[in-house]
């Protein structure tokens, strides 16, 4: 539905015209001379104006050309009512800006047939403009990130050592050539950055380069690498290697890829190896440091294939003399990004970086400047001994390795000063806080889900050691530890989970989330991703549920405002109807959650995916789930498919009430082949050897 501003001074034809274009289903507005047609139109912003010729004061022709004039109105298109059908009025009034003339006396079907083709062409005009801004925009993102992938590529090749100066040559030989690529060197070192400037350098350049992280590539659809022979269907993912075009493939973890997938990419090469024409350059890389005959998991014809052409990446150890520079890179690098007034570095630090062994590379280096940014208390950076040895300190702890980092969190490997327990350190920092506006807020928030962790002791909850604010003002919770990884990355990385499997972790997570129910504390944001299957000693498939961030009361005597109210807090994808609704919670809302968890293991897709957060969120509200026997390609009991709808059942008095009710439900489900301990150590030894190994 559009506005239409109707402009003439003689009431007879105003009428006219309303009652000619009332049933088109538009919002029409009247003015009876050019002044009140001026003040209508900014207010209202109509997108057609049909506008009448001879008007005292100001004419029609005046009044078109101020509206033209006017960047509030200039986008409406104008349409000339007139008796006047001779060819140098016409000519006047397209040259004031209007885009028809319709002839008086009216005739209602040339009326609404040239109303109807100018808010066509105008709808059009308007959807055009509206995707060049989107355009502009996604140019705008798609620059930044560049400029960012370019400052990833700069800083391993900046130096004049032997080495480096060896690595540049070496890049600009392999970016005049298509021929396969493999990367080998230390861990740490910059394979992705190298693989980045070859295509950076080549005539490749203008064209996409995609970087595959082969360890979390798995059949999934949106992960496809390679496009499925035959393949039709429009609605699907497109393909890695469809993306990559006339660009360039960075397979990272080669040895990691399916067999299946080995195999396609062995044609591929031999193509290549055959000078036939390949549209996708494909560089790749292996964790082992020297030759791939040694790494197992890689398909032999494969190995002898990579083998061809290699480019070997030095360790920082073997270029220190570039360490200076190195540093400057980095030390701008942080300062920028978070805010700190850093411009130099001191003689006494820099002699302690040149003198280290740099076991990490030059990953390393990046992430103990970062740490020492995060203390810095003044325009010099000063490098305690102590960062060396283990990073920053908060309380008893020191920060060694940043695991991740999104939203307003950082989670660190960390150290205890006296104690040998390693422990994970969730750190918010105080910058981050001052952006988000309401720090008092979120310091109770923070408080919050530190008391509420320290409330539940269940072997199933992650533990929490300490907690404080750092001397520069940054929150940090200490908890344990984990081994393993999360429910969401292990169906992204291994698929759907054997259901007999997927049933002793969700008992396992309803184990956690009694303790907390029984406190009268809701999670709220249980998702696949705060769900983690660890090796806890010598027991595989330990669960642990984590993130008690927006963990709330259900009394909620606390402060309403400690979880934005108003806000939608939580993952929309995991949603309770209710929580969508009105904001109302209680346990069975979680229950919804793990029911959607479960569907997750099972089926590995969502219950509901919308185009958007909020369509996904009226599904939820509106949509009946379809039952996960119907989705998933695995068979499981039917006792199992029931236990999955009833917990995702709209109202809550439908779902299990509490659960303890959904363990007993799910612990009564018969398997001809249980779930062992057995059968969890030989699935860690088999997928992740390198975390059994790391740990025994």
């Amino acid at each position: 539905m559009e506005t239409i501003l109707l402009v003439d001074d003689n009431p007879t034809n105003l009428q006219v015209l309303f009652q000619t274009l009332q049933g088109e289903g538009h919002t029409l507005l009247i003015a009876e001379n050019g002044e009140d047609a001026l003040s209508v139109a900014v207010r209202a912003r109509p997108s057609l104006i049909l506008l009448d010729v001879m008007m005292p004061v100001i004419d029609g022709f005046e009044t078109c050309r101020r509206l033209k004039a006017n960047p509030e109105t200039s986008e409406a298109s104008v349409i000339f009512l007139s008796a006047l059908n001779d060819t140098q009025s016409k000519v006047k009034g397209l040259e004031v800006g209007a885009v028809d003339f319709v002839s008086k006396p009216f005739q209602a079907e040339e009326v609404i047939a040239r109303v109807r083709t100018h808010l066509r062409i105008h709808t059009l005009q308007r959807d055009l403009k509206n995707q060049k801004s989107e355009l502009e925009r996604e140019l705008q993102v798609a620059q930044q990130l560049l400029q960012e992938a370019r400052e990833r590529v700069d800083g391993p090749l900046l130096g004049e050592s032997i080495a480096v100066c060896g690595l540049r040559m070496a890049v600009e030989k392999y970016a005049r050539t298509d021929q396969p690529l493999l990367l080998v060197g230390p861990p740490g070192a910059g394979r992705e950055a190298i693989a980045r400037a070859i295509h950076h350098q080549s005539e490749r350049e203008r064209m996409a380069f995609i970087h595959v992280r082969c360890a979390m590539h798995q059949t999934r659809t949106e992960l496809q690498l390679f496009p499925a022979p035959g393949d039709e269907d429009k609605s699907r993912p497109v393909a890695k290697f469809d993306l990559a075009e006339k660009g360039t493939v960075f397979l990272e973890g080669v040895e990691d890829l399916p067999s299946e997938e080995q195999a396609r990419l062995l044609q591929i090469l031999k193509g290549a190896s055959k000078d036939e024409a390949s549209s996708v350059r494909i560089i790749a890389s292996i964790r082992h440091n020297g030759d791939p005959s040694g790494v197992s998991g890689l398909n032999p014809e494969l190995q002898q294939l990579l083998g061809q052409n290699q480019l070997s990446i030095p360790g920082l150890a073997e270029r220190r003399e570039d360490i200076p520079v190195l540093v400057e890179f980095f030390l701008k690098q942080h300062s920028r990004r978070m805010g700190r007034p850093i411009d130099s570095i001191s003689e006494e630090s820099l002699g302690r970086l040149k003198a280290y062994g740099w076991p990490g590379n030059i990953r390393e280096l990046s992430n103990l400047l970062e740490r020492a940014v995060v203390g810095a208390e003044g325009p010099m950076l000063e490098i305690d001994k102590s960062l060396m040895d283990g990073g920053l300190r908060l309380g008893s702890y020191q920060l060694v390795e940043k695991l991740s980092s999104g939203g307003m969190g950082e989670v660190w490997i960390a150290r205890h000063q006296m104690l040998a327990r390693p422990a994970a350190v969730k750190l918010i920092r105080s910058e981050m806080l001052v952006e988000a506006g309401d720090r008092d807020t979120l310091t109770k928030r923070f408080q919050r889900e530190a008391e509420a962790t320290a409330r539940l002791t269940s072997p199933n909850t992650v533990q929490l050691f300490d907690f404080g604010i750092s001397e520069s003002g940054d929150f940090f919770l200490v908890m344990e530890l984990l081994k393993g990884l999360d429910l969401d990355s292990m169906v992204l990385r291994f698929g759907p989970i054997a259901p007999e499997r997927a049933v002793y972790f969700l008992r396992q997570a309803c184990r956690s989330l009694g303790e907390a129910h029984a406190a009268r504390l809701i999670h709220r944001d249980i998702k696949p991703a705060n769900i983690f299957a660890s090796r806890l000693g010598q027991e595989y498939d330990f669960l642990k549920v984590l993130d008690f961030g927006v963990v709330k009361p259900m009394a909620e005597d606390l402060d309403s405002q400690l979880t934005a109210s108003g806000k939608i807090t939580g993952t929309p994808a995991y949603m309770a109807p209710e929580m969508v609704l009105d904001g109302q919670v209680d346990s069975r809302s979680d229950l919804y959650a793990l029911g959607c968890v479960a569907y997750w293991l099972l089926c590995g897709v969502l219950v509901f995916e919308g185009e958007n957060p909020v369509q996904t969120l009226m599904h939820h509200v509106q949509t009946p789930p379809e039952p996960p026997s119907k989705v998933s390609e695995l068979d499981f009991p039917a006792a199992l498919d029931e236990v999955v709808m009833a917990c995702l059942q709209k109202k809550p008095e439908d779902r299990p009430q509490s659960a303890d009710e959904l363990w007993r439900r799910l612990g009564e489900i018969h398997f001809d082949r249980p779930w062992t301990p057995e059968r969890a150590e030989k699935w860690w030894r088999t997928h992740l050897p390198e975390m059994v190994e790391r740990s025994s």
